[in-house]
């Protein structure tokens, strides 16, 4: 198989055809169940395809929903890559279309810095609407805590522009909550595991987009972040969970914030 040189697959326009709908919407990208059905040695094959060194480990396949039957989506951790593939039904290689690297975009996300410990990225299995024509990933930075009889862990997502440089891209919203788990233990005798309802504080959150038309021809769509939390207490029941909906825009505005599973990693 010929290595199609990555120079010549950088950063062109849209990537995909979507699908025409009556407002702004992001485009889901379906994982494959069962990549091996079309091809039995995919990884390998599209590793090769690939900034080196790629873990083949590390790939998911996917389809956008809507495109045409012969298009798919790589998406690698390592390297940290989105790739734009074709393949017809009788064909025995994967052409790579578009390859987008953002193994050295760096993230608002930084180990080290105002106490974060381990940050995992990956990038979102979906294409974010920016204007007509223009569409953003989101790189999501995961940082985990361990507690004693529990955990949590934060995603937090930059959306960055596919219409430019990943590297060195400017992120359209960056240091967004986008989704969160919690558990904290809250029982120590076994009296309390054996009368108590609920033996742990349990928080989980996720982010909703909606995509409002742009003030002008041509203009940036206006993005409103939902966040929805669901909080279940300790020692009372699974009914007892009490959701909550908040909204805020990404430059701060809208009066609103979210609350990240109890103010996000600490």
């Amino acid at each position: 198989m010929k290595k199609m040189p990555i120079a010549a697959v950088l950063l062109a326009a849209l990537p995909f055809a979507a699908p025409a709908v009556a407002a702004p919407a992001a485009q889901v990208l379906v994982e494959v169940k069962q990549p091996e059905s079309v091809d039995a040695d995919w990884r390998a094959h599209l590793c090769a395809l690939l900034p080196q060194p790629c873990d083949a480990a590390a790939l998911t396949l996917h389809r956008p929903r809507g495109g045409a039957p012969g298009d798919y989506v790589v998406l690698s951790q390592a390297p940290l890559a989105l790739g734009r593939l074709k393949r017809a039904a009788d064909a025995t290689e994967w052409k790579l279309d578009r390859l987008y690297d953002f193994t050295g975009y760096a993230g608002s996300v930084k180990e080290g810095e105002a106490g974060n410990g381990e940050v995992q990225r990956t990038l979102a299995p979906a294409l974010y609407p920016l204007a007509d024509g223009r569409w953003a990933v989101a790189v999501l930075q995961r940082q985990f805590e361990s507690y004693s009889g529990g955990g949590a862990s934060f995603s937090t997502a930059d959306f960055v522009p596919l219409d430019a440089e990943p590297a060195s891209a400017k992120a359209a919203y960056e240091g967004i909550p986008f989704s969160c788990s919690k558990m904290i233990r809250a029982c120590f005798t076994e009296k309390e595991y054996k009368t108590s309802k609920h033996c742990h504080e349990e928080s989980n959150g996720s982010l909703r987009i909606a995509y409002g038309e742009p003030a002008k021809t041509g203009g940036p769509y206006g993005w409103q972040f939902t966040w929805l939390q669901s909080d279940w207490a300790a020692h009372v029941p699974a009914s007892a969970t009490v959701n909550t909906r908040s909204r805020f825009s990404g430059d701060g505005s809208g009066g609103g914030s979210a609350d990240f599973c109890g103010g996000g990693p600490q």
